[in-house]
């Protein structure tokens, strides 16, 4: 009973209909609006879909869509606005300071939380950081976060399907 409860919920999303398609579009929206992937890919596993197709999928979209957000920061003035609308000028100010002095631990760290990672990624983009460094740092953090969200949930998936015996 409870698995079937569950299963109905992650069936909902609008990605899940798509499949992997959907998986990777989830991946790279979630990067502009925080749409939850790890019910997406949950969801795909509990419907049988191959742990490591979901695994890449996911990465790949997530990566590309870190990449989409660092450059829609590069415009600037656009995006200047609309976090000045949101924080403060201070804020502002000690967000640029830090990610001058720390750099690519900020952004390794920050892409391994949802929603933060895109306010890093956006004032990455906003600064110019070196998009080199960029990317290797939030490639590897959005990679780690794929392959935890697929091995806890493909755990997940294993534990109540043990349950059903």
């Amino acid at each position: 009973m409870f698995p079937d409860f569950l299963k109905t919920i992650l069936e909902n999303p609008f990605f899940v209909k798509y499949g992997l398609v959907g998986l990777f579009l989830n991946s790279v929206f979630a990067s502009i609006i925080p749409f939850p992937i790890v019910l997406t890919s949950t969801a795909l596993l509990m419907d049988g879909e191959n742990a490591t197709m979901v695994f890449l999928v996911m990465a790949v979209g997530s990566v590309g869509g870190g990449i989409l957000t660092y450059f829609i920061g590069q415009d600037g003035k656009k995006m200047y606005k609309l976090l000045r609308k949101t924080h403060s000028q201070s804020h502002y100010n000690k967000s640029f300071e830090r990610l001058n002095k720390h750099g690519w631990i900020i952004i390794f760290a920050l892409s391994l939380v949802p929603i933060l990672t895109e306010i890093v990624t956006i004032i990455s983009g906003v600064q110019r950081y070196n998009f080199k460094k960029f990317a290797i740092s939030m490639s590897v953090a959005r990679t780690t976060s794929a392959f935890a969200s697929v091995y806890f949930g493909n755990m997940f998936v294993h534990y109540f399907n043990y349950l059903k015996l």
